[in-house]
């Protein structure tokens, strides 16, 4: 990770370190199989909907597709801060939300893997209910493990 001011300034004053966990639910179907018992790996979003602050341009909130492919992830595990009113309504003509439900896993991972790989961080502007950032993943994906 090479040594960026206004990343190190963000953890500092958000209380994040390498060793933070970050959760999110996803679907099962999303999560990939890895060579580690325990481990899967989860494809970053391409057009993400989430709304953010861009802390390293001139710190105007933005749509997270313009800073990268990524997700969004929660600093605490709690279900469903991921659903929006919008998101709700367009998932209800999909399928029913006792059926997804089924399906959504709860997942960690630690904020160091996404930097390693030279993510960034942003606030998302769009979750009120919880401190959520969202994360480019230039990887292409990250591994993550199942909350238990």
């Amino acid at each position: 990770m090479s040594p960026n001011p206004v990343l190190e300034r963000l953890m500092a004053e958000n209380g994040l370190t390498s060793d933070t966990r970050l959760y999110r639910e996803t679907l099962r179907k999303t999560l990939e199989r890895t060579s580690t018992s325990g481990i899967f790996s989860l494809a970053a979003n391409a057009t993400p909907a989430e709304s953010v602050i861009d802390v390293y341009g001139q710190g105007h909130t933005v749509q997270a597709e313009q800073v990268g492919a990524g997700l969004a992830f929660a600093e605490t595990p709690r279900p469903e801060w991921q659903d929006t009113m919008e998101m709700r309504v367009l998932q209800s003509g999909e399928r029913t939300k006792e059926l997804l439900s089924l399906e959504r896993i709860e997942v960690e991972v630690r904020l160091g893997d996404i930097l390693d790989q030279g993510g960034l961080i942003y606030p998302v502007e769009s979750v009120a209910i919880e401190r959520a950032w969202y994360c480019t993943l230039p990887a292409g994906s990250i591994h993550v493990k199942l909350v238990v």
